[in-house]
């Protein structure tokens, strides 16, 4: 009597046994699926964080607008130096200060940076308004232009760069950030690092970019009419 109560017993076990083995063994497939993925995910995730992965290549926009950019600072720091887009002009050759700009000479200027073929017409456009801008302002005195110095228009900085001068290894260090292109028109900052940045913009005509705009070149940048309301506490200009 008591050999049979305990082999009915270990059959009970056994069949207990047996059920939970076929339970656990259907519902472990999908278990093993989701820890896979999971772990896939976490892979990715840490891919993403920029642990492994490499960089983009950079885009042919971006390429062509870099270069445009070195083009234009290898330009202006090997010889635009001594361009002069907004020549002042004196009433006498013995005055010791300028009364306008010449507009001729300024038209001149201008064509020549046609003929390099960096720059957009809405650029040059504006270039001559701000020649004409600066004439009207010395000649009506709201501006002031003594020679050997910088005219009350204008800020302590080069134009084409907003800089006074040019590290030794510019071009290498030249950058391009926040880019932005839309419909063949381009919007970025070129910078040299510390906190340096100068926005440009740009526009691809017949497959070329061209620049159609630059920081220092902005009219709303220039110190219009400073000379006019300040003048009062510096006495006579003479």
């Amino acid at each position: 009597m008591k050999t049979n109560l305990i082999c009915r017993f270990i059959n009970l076990n056994v069949a207990f046994i047996l059920l939970s083995f076929i339970f656990s063994n259907c519902s472990s497939p999908r278990g093993a699926e989701t820890s896979a993925s999971d772990t896939a995910f976490a892979d990715t995730a840490s891919s993403d964080s920029g642990v492994s992965t490499s960089p983009e290549p950079p885009s042919n926009d971006t390429v062509a607008l870099t270069n445009l950019v070195k083009k234009l600072l290898k330009w202006h720091e090997t010889s635009g130096m001594q361009f002069e887009g907004f020549p002042p002009l004196k009433n006498k050759t013995t005055d010791t200060t300028y009364s306008g700009i010449n507009l001729e000479k300024n038209k001149k200027a201008i064509e020549e940076l046609r003929q390099m073929g960096m720059f957009a017409e809405s650029f040059l456009s504006d270039y001559r308004k701000i020649a004409v801008r600066m004439d009207k302002e010395l000649r009506d005195g709201s501006s002031f232009w003594r020679e050997g110095e910088i005219p009350t228009f204008s800020k302590d900085v080069n134009e084409w760069c907003n800089c006074q001068d040019y590290p030794d290894n510019y071009l290498s260090i030249t950058k391009l950030t926040d880019i932005q292109i839309t419909n063949n028109k381009a919007q970025f900052k070129w910078t040299w690092g510390e906190d340096f940045y100068y926005t440009v913009t740009a526009i691809k005509n017949a497959g070329t970019w061209k620049i159609s705009y630059l920081e220092g070149f902005d009219m709303s940048n220039y110190n219009w009419g400073w000379w006019k309301k300040n003048k009062g506490h510096f006495g006579s200009p003479e």
